[in-house]
Order: C-alpha cells, then sequence, then structure tokens
C-alpha cells in the first residue's frame, strides 16, 4: 500500500468538508464533557449547536464504524487468500459476517438524516423508522431523499443472502461446497490444485466486498454533500434541540 492509499484508508466520514462548520461545537462539547467527568458532575451545560454538532457526529461514527468493520472483514478475507490451503469454513464466517453488517447502512443513513433534521428520536429510531424520514424529506428535499435511496440500492442485492442467514440458513455457493466437501472427505483431485481454486475464488470475494466499500463510500458522501446546507446553518445559529424540526433557516420538511 502507498502513502495514499493509506491517507485514504484512515480518512473516514467524519471528514467530509460539510461537517467541519461543527467541528468548533463538537470540540467544545467533548471538552466540557472531559472536564465534567473529571469533576464528577453531570450533566454539564451545552449550548444548542453543541448538542447538535455532538447528535450528528455521532451518526456519522455509526456509519464509519460500520465501514471500519467491512474493512477489517476485507483484510481478514485477502489474509485467507495467502495462505496455502486456505479454510472454507472461514471463508463463510467472514463473508457472513459481511453480508450481516452491510444492510445496516441503510437504517443508519436514515438516522444520520433524522439527527440533521432534529426530527422526533422515537419515531426515527423505531422499526418504522426509515419510512418515517424518507416522509419528512420525500417532498421539500428531493436530493436527500434520492441520496438515501442511493444507499438502499447499493447493499439491495444484500437483502435476500441477509434474511436467509438471520433464519439461520448458512452461506454457501457450488464452489464453496465443492472446496468444503473436497476438504472434508480428503479428495485426491490429482492434478487439479483446489487450493489454488480456493484462493482465486476468494480474491473474487474479496473484489467484491472492496467494491461494495466503496460504492457505500461514494453514495454516502453524496448524502452528507446534500445534508451540508443544514450544517452550515446550524453552526451559524442557536438551534433548540426541543423544537425537533429542521435547524432555523432550513426548509422545513
Amino acid at each position: 500500500m502507498n502513502p495514499n492509499d493509506e491517507q485514504e484508508h484512515r480518512c473516514g466520514l467524519i471528514d467530509h468538508p460539510g461537517l467541519q462548520v461543527l467541528m468548533p461545537h463538537l470540540k467544545s462539547y467533548l471538552t466540557k464533557g472531559v472536564a465534567e467527568l473529571q469533576s464528577g458532575r453531570t450533566p454539564f451545560p451545552r449550548t444548542a449547536a453543541e448538542t447538535y454538532a455532538c447528535g450528528v457526529a455521532e451518526r456519522v461514527s455509526e456509519l464509519d464504524n460500520a465501514l471500519q468493520a467491512l474493512r477489517l472483514t476485507l483484510d481478514f478475507v485477502m489474509d485467507l487468500g495467502k495462505q496455502s490451503s486456505p479454510d472454507p469454513d472461514v471463508y463463510r464466517y467472514h463473508y457472513e459476517n459481511f453480508v450481516l453488517r452491510v444492510i445496516g447502512f441503510v437504517d443508519r443513513a436514515h438516522r444520520l438524516v433524522g439527527a440533521a433534521f432534529l426530527l422526533d428520536k422515537v419515531k426515527f429510531e423505531s422499526s418504522s423508522g426509515n419510512r418515517f424520514v424518507q416522509s419528512q424529506v420525500k417532498g421539500e428535499h428531493p436530493d436527500i431523499h434520492a441520496a438515501l435511496l442511493g444507499v438502499a440500492d447499493a447493499v439491495d442485492g444484500y437483502r435476500g443472502p441477509r434474511n436467509e442467514l438471520i433464519h439461520s440458513s448458512a452461506f454457501s455457493s457450488r464452489e464453496l461446497g465443492l472446496f468444503q466437501s473436497i476438504r472434508q472427505f480428503r479428495v485426491d483431485t490429482g492434478d487439479i490444485d483446489t487450493d489454488e481454486l480456493a484462493r482465486r475464488h476468494y480474491a473474487e470475494g474479496c473484489m467484491e466486498i472492496a467494491l461494495t466499500i466503496a460504492r457505500l463510500v461514494e453514495v454516502l458522501t453524496t448524502l452528507l454533500d446534500c445534508l451540508a446546507p443544514l450544517f452550515v446553518i446550524a453552526a451559524e445559529h442557536d438551534v433548540s434541540p426541543e423544537k425537533k424540526s429542521a435547524p432555523e433557516g432550513a426548509d422545513q420538511v
């Protein structure tokens, strides 16, 4: 990995330019929090802008944490592909972890929008929260609505496999079944190097995971681009969390 790639790996959604206007308020919030934690006094006084910045940053961090989990999965699968005799059960474990996690980005993206618009937290975190958020932005914020649909579309192909996994059906494929059976029953495949075939198959899995991560970063960045004007308004105005509406001056949803 060259230095540029390493720098890209370290950057997260929290570094999005649109969020930078909230950083002074977030840092002030964190400084107050640490000071009060040391003194043992809670809760500590905070401005509305600080509370808003913390709420948005928390949601963005949830997305960054989920992306980092996918990157760890990618690293594990890449390492597996370098082994002399890669275990198909290990590949299944990591791929299942990837499938189970990837759908969660849809909920996290909707919760970010809910926090950005100061919507009712109970409603946007409920089982029907995604529909609630979409109903609030679809009419007057079509760009944000489209960005949310983009996140859903990026992972839609994993919804079926994820549902199967939830209902206790282990992930499998024709190739994985072959590798597993040959390994389990110690089948002599002659001149066919099944370990090399397995490594090639796992390399394809790495490519799939990497492309999915890249696509998620793209659509989530687009979502933050669309939300950026709200962050500017929130940073420049005294936004009251109790209003449960868009920041003052923003288009009402």
